[in-house]
């Protein structure tokens, strides 16, 4: 496809930022702009392109959605692509969740699944669960309850105001500097200290993402939490906008620990980046014998046909082409190769995440971190150098950064991107060596 320019009074009269290249196209794990510059979707966007840009099948599918219809609103008509879409769902999560949920992201997602948790527990009559249990480090979404529910600090910055009435979210942190999660023992303490009876739901992402820099919830601690919530009647929520449908090396984070959470909370991967969708997918014991969609309420897009469609295409490219195998076969040789290339560099710890959902962790003292974070330089560095990675981390020992491309990407492209990254570090090093930045 031919490279498009534009002068310099196009970009200001369209307000984009002189900072940023204008993306022009994209096919597979390649990103082009309007200068004709190339670079590698190391990390699938904000980790949500899962099957690659431009894939035929989905563009057919939005195609001819887009021709019958694109909106329906959904208290006035049904849609057969919502109705395929919810089997395609539900076929996948299993007989555990028996209605799916719709909204326009994982954001959205999120506040959806906090309203479920406090009707479920009205209706039960159980009015003193006030208080969710989030894990820090972890991100939620950027709405205010989805962000009240947040480990991550700098995005709720100066948004007190918003949660001031909101319920009651503690906190659970590691015991000790060893730990970048909280453990056994610390989700045990808070069930304790907050008493069992008040607590309303968990909301846990099975491998972090921006605050937590894909950090895995070990698999003994996560079943531990399930029966937490179990014996004392809380929900387990499971945050799987970033790690849903394939990315970690199975459809969904959980099932690595062959737990099941009560609401798993989808987003990203759902449509692979190619149109806005989220859903709840809500199980049995949530409000048996009512709707949680119409408890949840919704959006005026919720749940659109053409959303609809092409998730549902998504949704079967990565069935058919058995993307969560692949993604648990590459991602190993990923992180192998990726601990190789970090050992050469000072500053960088070993890999760690699950399936491709991987992060190199970022070595900085705290003061040079609170001015300038290293993740944040190696990204901009990066993308100069045309190659996509996504800075996370929300303090020194989370501070990471995410490699997670298309669940797609091949053997040559896994090449390029890791020659793409030692050049990106070795430029890091250098500036740092000739005294131009900190590391």
């Amino acid at each position: 496809m031919p490279s498009i320019c534009l002068e310099d009074e196009d970009i200001h009269d369209m307000n984009q930022s002189p900072s940023l290249p204008i993306a022009a196209w994209a096919e597979g794990c390649y990103i082009y702009d309007t200068n004709g510059k190339e670079y590698l979707d190391g990390s699938s966007g904000p980790i949500a392109v899962n099957i690659g840009h431009g894939v035929p099948e989905v563009l057919e599918a939005m195609s001819g959605q887009a021709k019958r219809i694109v909106f329906t609103y959904r208290t006035q008509f049904a849609s057969q692509a919502v109705l395929d879409l919810t089997a395609e769902i539900l076929g996948t999560a299993g007989k555990r969740y028996r209605e799916v949920v719709y909204t326009n992201s994982g954001s959205e997602a999120t506040e959806a699944a906090l309203r479920l948790v406090m009707h479920h527990h009205q209706a039960e009559g159980d009015t003193g669960r006030t208080a969710i249990l989030s894990q820090i480090p972890s991100y939620h979404g950027m709405t205010a309850g989805a962000l009240a529910t947040s480990g991550h600090p700098g995005r709720r910055e100066h948004l007190r105001a918003l949660h001031d009435h909101s319920a009651s979210v503690v906190p659970v942190a590691a015991g000790g500097s060893e730990h970048l999660l909280p453990g056994i023992a610390e989700w045990e303490a808070a069930f304790a200290s907050v008493g069992a009876h008040r607590i309303a739901a968990v909301v846990l992402e099975p491998v972090g993402g921006a605050a937590g820099g894909a950090a895995v919830v070990p698999d003994e601690v996560f079943r531990r939490i399930e029966e937490l919530c179990r014996a004392s009647g809380a929900l387990l929520v499971a945050d799987e906008v970033m790690t849903g449908f394939g990315r970690t090396g199975a459809w969904f984070g959980h099932e690595h620990a062959g737990v099941t959470p009560d609401i798993v909370i989808t987003g990203k991967g759902l449509s692979g980046g190619y149109t806005p969708i989220g859903a709840c997918l809500v199980g049995d014991r949530v409000l048996p014998g009512r709707s949680a969609a119409d408890l949840a309420f919704g959006h005026t897009m919720s749940g659109n046909p053409l959303s609809a469609a092409t998730a549902l295409a998504v949704l079967r490219y990565t069935r058919e082409h058995r993307l969560a195998e692949r993604a648990a076969r590459t991602g190993a040789t990923l992180r192998d190769r990726l601990a190789t290339l970090a050992e050469r560099f000072s500053f960088l710890g070993r890999p760690r995440g699950r399936g491709l959902l991987l992060a190199v962790p970022v070595l900085q003292h705290e003061e040079e971190f609170r001015r300038d974070p290293l993740a944040r330089r190696i990204c901009r560095t990066a993308q100069r150098l045309g190659l996509i990675v996504y800075p996370a981390g929300v303090s020194t020992r989370s501070q990471a950064v995410l490699v997670a491309p298309p669940l797609t990407i091949k053997e040559n492209e896994i090449d390029e991107l890791l020659l793409r990254l030692a050049r990106t570090l070795d430029t890091v090093r250098t500036e740092a060596e000739q005294g131009k930045v900190a590391v």
